[in-house]
């Protein structure tokens, strides 16, 4: 314990006594994350609200369900990070603490359960037959499912505070974050177990059997434009293949900011102590922060319809400041 309460008070030291260069470096790449996060998925919302049809589909509703907890993220979890960053310090009462620790907690939570489902999802509809997948999911039943998926989430924070645990500002990662102590209890396992394992075994399962699956299909396409043997009632069409691989690019990429995070988790969590660098644990910040800003970037690259949806905002707002000079 009071190796750990060391290893603390140095990252606090070491974040106060930084040199300019450096503050300024952390404190604006945390900040330009944070602007593409809230920017990004704002626009995202905009473009949902104005265009019913990119909510009238299930693979569209899991996506707003994301742009939502991304949003919701550069809201009440970044920019407490970004302020620590500029000061040197925990900026606020202990209360925004215990608020920052908690929704961080809760929307990782959201993101990967929400990705899970997603997985499951295109595997029943790549698959298997079209009139199981529309059985399974539609519209009505996936808004239930979303809603259920948020009350699960509130049980990965909340055991850590019924249990008379307080969230802590660390000031190597610039956030606040559960103590070794509860980790060291059986609540880490808990949170690896229930909320990151089984949903990444999922993710895997799922997506490798729907790799294997649209490869196939491709293969057959170009073999017989119009014969798909994946199954004699799937009628998998483009679209399907395409939004296929967008919601792969998106599992791709939270992946590819969340591994690193895990790894140093898996480090601390062996070590019982926070023994690597403060830049390591800032930078273990900047890759799970940054899994919020990518979403909107991958969708208005590989979705026509957002693409379109998203030109047609920026020529209103083009407008608007055109007649504001006027």
């Amino acid at each position: 314990m009071n190796a750990t309460l060391n290893a603390i008070e140095i990252f606090a030291r070491q974040l106060q006594d930084r040199s300019p260069t450096s503050q300024a470096t952390e404190s604006l790449f945390m900040l330009l994350i944070n602007f593409v996060s809230f920017a990004g998925n704002l626009l995202l919302g905009i473009a949902v609200i104005r265009n019913p049809n990119l909510r009238s589909t299930v693979p569209n509703m899991y996506i707003i369900t994301l742009a939502v907890s991304d949003f919701l993220m550069s809201l009440l979890g970044i920019p407490f990070s970004v302020a620590s960053l500029i000061v040197g310090k925990w900026p606020l009462s202990n209360f925004f603490c215990q608020l920052q620790g908690f929704w961080i907690l809760l929307m990782c939570a959201v993101s990967l359960e929400t990705l899970a489902v997603t997985a499951v999802n295109r595997y029943v509809r790549v698959t298997r037959s079209r009139a199981l997948y529309q059985k399974l999911f539609s519209l009505k039943k996936t808004k239930i499912t979303i809603a259920i998926l948020w009350i699960l989430a509130l049980f990965a924070p909340l055991p850590y505070i019924v249990s008379g645990h307080e969230f802590f500002f660390h000031a190597g990662k610039v956030f606040c974050a559960h103590d070794l102590e509860s980790l060291n209890q059986g609540y880490g396992a808990y949170l690896v177990l229930v909320y990151v394992a089984i949903p990444l075994m999922i993710i895997v399962i799922c997506y490798t059997k729907v790799f294997i699956a649209v490869r196939k299909h491709n293969l057959q396409r170009r073999q017989r434009r119009r014969q798909m043997d994946l199954r004699s009632d799937s009628g998998l069409s483009v679209e399907e293949v395409n939004i296929t691989n967008i919601l792969l690019v998106v599992v791709i990429g939270f992946l590819g900011c969340w591994t690193p995070v895990l790894v140093i988790d898996i480090i601390d969590f062996i070590n019982a102590d926070w023994k690597l660098k403060r830049q390591v644990y800032v930078s273990y910040t900047c890759f799970g922060f940054s899994s919020s800003s990518l979403n909107p970037i991958i969708y208005g690259i590989m979705n026509r319809s957002i693409r379109a949806e998203y030109f047609r905002i920026f020529k209103t707002l083009k407008n608007f400041v055109f007649r504001q000079k006027k």
